[in-house]
């Protein structure tokens, strides 16, 4: 026999709409073995699913039917829904519904939608429902008398059951690997505050839960949303389930990707670079590391260095450079330009130049201003011949790999040191960005030069035959003679930037002390060059370029 599905007259959903409500949010529990896993809704959506029209006629005809099915099998023993009331001894008395032949239904094709709803014509149906029904409150039992004075119609239903209270929570965001602590605000749908009892944490979220200050506490290590089930009362005495949202934020480094640049690559480079070299008193670290925008992309590093000491004039020579990251060569340039300088200029500082600064030199108290004068005529020949070899050497291998020379695009900073007791003889070159400054003593710096995107030009200046001829060349070049220096630094904008952010933190002795000190117990490790290549993957939002530092102390 076939049976229809039918959609509850207004009757029936006034009466029912209670019951099967309770009914639903039984499948969700809280109970002993709930169907449904409740812990990734929200309450306000449960609740919204529960009272929906659709949910409840679906709901009706699964009750309509397996109240069919029970008449079936077990015919002249109607089922009962039970009193609304479960202290009652008495419960309803079962409602025939009326005639199907004179109510519509609901017919489902073969395809399973939802027909449109057709009077009963199909002789196999079922005439009439057996799905009992409680009577509303007011409706007396069919052959009893009416209601006489402090007499209860033993088919009075009793009103709905109260629903759960409901209250929101509110946490602030976290980050993963971030101390945390915060209270749960929690607020009923009157505004009052609640307390919260007991809050279950997912495994491994790294957080505590202090019933006593209402906190959540630790080192969140699992990021994503976090629907966290708790329990809340109002006073004290009647618990309520609900849950709050704890949102963790990744760790912003855990973003980054490591990609290895594409096998069979032009101009091959090692990640990472590093040189130690000890003088009489003093030594010499350079370091250089790819940064983590060209890790995530998968290019090469595009900076270099270059540091060198004649143990016989007492010279020492500190390079760095950085390649134009728009230039597709450029750390091929960067490296072409560290060598050919430093070449030049270390075979002009182990030859006569060397004599004639020697004597300048001792002759510096005398006539601090003429011998500066004199020295800086020098090394501003010096340093302009060791750049045009620079890019005589770019152009050459441009040549060579039928490239453009602004493919092989860099900066370049060099500075030439002398120790002569507690004195240090300094000069430099400065052609781009990033910085070249003598440090020390504690409170005290001296900028070597301006950075490009300062003073000159509004943007990077690379080293190219038009800079070379530029008539503010002789501006490059930097001479000091200091006593009590602390140390002599060189390094690219990928350390500078964030470290000083803009030309004014770079005149600020108070950042340069905290650079110091930073990297101050790195120098005094076994292996500083490498304690420094470890160092200059320090992570700093918004700043992720190659990095290279290279320092005489």
């Amino acid at each position: 026999m076939t049976s229809a599905a039918r959609k509850p007259t207004p009757e029936q959903r006034q009466i029912l709409a209670p019951e099967i409500e309770n009914l639903l949010w039984g499948l969700f529990g809280p109970n002993d073995r709930p169907f449904f896993d409740r812990s990734d809704i929200a309450p306000i959506a449960l609740d919204e699913f529960v009272q929906c029209d659709e949910v409840f006629e679906e709901t009706f005809r699964f009750l309509d039917a397996l109240t069919r099915i029970w008449n079936r099998r077990c015919p002249g023993r109607p089922l009962k829904p039970c009193a609304q009331d479960r202290q009652a001894k008495e419960i309803a008395t079962p409602m025939v519904l009326p005639d199907l032949s004179e109510t519509p239904v609901s017919k489902r094709q073969e395809s399973g939608a939802d027909d449109e709803l057709t009077p009963a014509a199909d002789a196999n149906i079922e005439e009439t429902s057996v799905m009992p029904l409680p009577r509303p409150p007011d409706t007396p039992t069919s052959g009893s008398a009416q209601g006489r004075p402090g007499q209860v119609s033993p088919a009075s239903t009793a009103p709905a059951k109260h629903r759960e209270p409901r209250a929101s929570f509110q946490l602030p965001n976290g980050k993963v690997g971030v101390d945390y602590a915060a209270r749960i605000e929690g607020r009923d749908a009157e505004g009052r505050p609640v307390r919260i009892r007991d809050v279950r944490m997912p495994e491994g979220l790294g957080l505590s839960f202090d019933p006593d200050s209402g906190e959540l506490r630790g080192i969140p290590a699992l990021d994503g949303d976090h629907r966290l089930p708790l329990s809340w009362s109002l006073d004290e005495k009647t618990r309520y389930s609900g849950e709050c949202l704890l949102i963790v934020n990744p760790d912003p480094k855990s973003l980054w990707k490591v990609i290895e640049p594409p096998d069979g690559s032009l101009y091959l480079k090692p990640h990472a670079d590093r040189r130690l070299l000890t003088g009489r008193g003093f030594r010499i670290a350079a370091a250089s590391r790819r940064g983590r925008s060209h890790e995530h992309a998968g290019t090469f590093r595009d900076d270099d260095f270059f540091i060198g000491h004649d143990a016989q004039t007492q010279w020492s020579l500190i390079l760095v450079a950085d390649g134009a990251g728009s230039a597709r060569y450029s750390r091929e340039g960067a490296r072409l330009a560290v060598a050919s300088a430093g070449a030049q200029l270390s075979e002009a500082l182990a030859g006569e130049m060397s004599a004639r600064m020697n004597a300048a030199l001792h002759g510096w108290e005398a006539d601090p201003e003429g011998v500066a004068q004199a020295m800086g005529a020098e090394f501003h020949s010096l340093f302009h011949k060791a750049g045009t070899l620079a890019v005589q050497s770019i152009e050459q291998e441009a040549r060579s790999a039928g490239a453009e020379v602004r493919d092989y695009a860099t900066t370049l900073l060099a500075a030439a040191v002398k120790r002569q007791d507690s004195e240090t003889f300094l000069a430099t070159f400065w052609m781009g960005d990033g910085a070249i400054a003598a440090y020390g003593p504690r409170g005290k710096v001296r900028l070597m030069g301006t950075p490009d995107g300062g003073e000159f030009a509004g943007q990077t200046r690379f080293l190219d035959r038009a800079a070379l001829a530029d008539q503010a060349f002789a501006r490059r070049i930097g001479i000091g003679r200091y006593a009590d220096l602390t140390a002599v630094m060189l390094m690219t904008d990928g350390v500078s930037d964030p470290r000083f952010e803009t030309d004014n933190g770079l005149n600020d002795p108070a950042k340069w002390d905290g650079l110091w000190d930073d990297i101050a117990p790195l120098l005094a490790s076994p292996e500083p060059d490498r304690s420094l290549v470890d160092w200059l993957h320090f992570f700093s939002p918004g700043h992720h370029d190659d990095r290279t530092l290279a320092l005489l102390w």
